[in-house]
């Protein structure tokens, strides 16, 4: 917010009598202050020789603060500068100071959590990305490198603003480790019990079918697989798979 008063010219007169300012209607003295606009304080000042002139010195904040011209002042969240230039033209501008809140209403040096990221209130009001959380609580620091799910993830907030909480390393570049202890690549398929995975991105080893001694390939999940007598079937309901097999002998 910027309010703007320019004195235009110097009055010169001559009398006889006291020399007073002119000023809006008003006669001054010498030495006389008034605030004009509620914002800008103006002083009379006469010569000998019955000249006179009025001069701005400062301004006034909303709430009555006086500030010379050139000067400011910090009250509560706010910063007030009083500032004339060359042409004599007088501005006071509000800007937010070090205590300011933040636009969602948090104070000063205030921390928050938003999905997994986490802020702080920083001076004037700056909002200030200082962390990622992973779903476990870790938290990683911004521009650091820490690890979420024995995964290693990046934090970081880039030039455009954008915060991002990614893996550092490529996401194929991980094995997954199979219930027997032997490590697998990506986009290698394995047994596991009745079941095939695949290993993914991550290190991941998702399941994509049922395994069977007597079937030659993976059956399908959802799908049902007809050897000899046996019924294979392979199901998921969910997040659960299950592999069941079913006869064809008459009791």
């Amino acid at each position: 917010m910027m309010r703007t008063l320019l004195l235009l010219s110097t009055v010169a007169i001559l009398s006889a009598w006291a020399v007073k300012c002119k000023y809006d209607g008003q006669d001054l003295d010498n030495n006389q202050i008034i605030v004009v606009q509620n914002a800008f304080r103006i002083k009379c000042l006469t010569e000998d020789n019955g000249s006179w002139k009025t001069e701005i010195i400062g301004c006034v904040t909303p709430d009555g603060t006086e500030i010379d011209a050139g000067q400011k002042k910090e009250h509560g969240d706010k910063i007030h500068e009083c500032v004339k230039s060359e042409s004599g033209q007088v501005s006071l501008k509000e800007s937010k100071g070090r205590m300011a809140a933040c636009p969602g209403g948090q104070q000063n040096g205030e921390e928050w959590q938003e999905k997994s990221f986490k802020f702080r209130c920083g001076d004037g009001g700056v909002v200030k990305f200082i962390a990622c959380v992973g779903q476990d609580g870790s938290v990683i620091n911004a521009g650091e490198t820490g690890k979420i799910g024995g995964f290693d993830v990046k934090c970081e907030q880039h030039a455009n603003g954008t915060i991002t909480m990614q893996a550092a390393n490529d996401p194929k570049s991980y094995e997954c480790k199979a219930k027997d202890g032997s490590m697998k690549k990506n986009g290698q398929e394995y047994v596991e019990g009745n079941f095939v995975r695949k290993c993914g991105d991550y290190g991941q080893g998702k399941i994509i079918g049922c395994f069977a001694d007597n079937v030659g390939s993976t059956i399908g999940v959802n799908q049902n697989v007809t050897h000899g007598d046996v019924i294979y079937s392979c199901a998921k309901d969910g997040a659960n798979y299950s592999f069941k097999t079913y006869s064809l002998k008459a009791n």
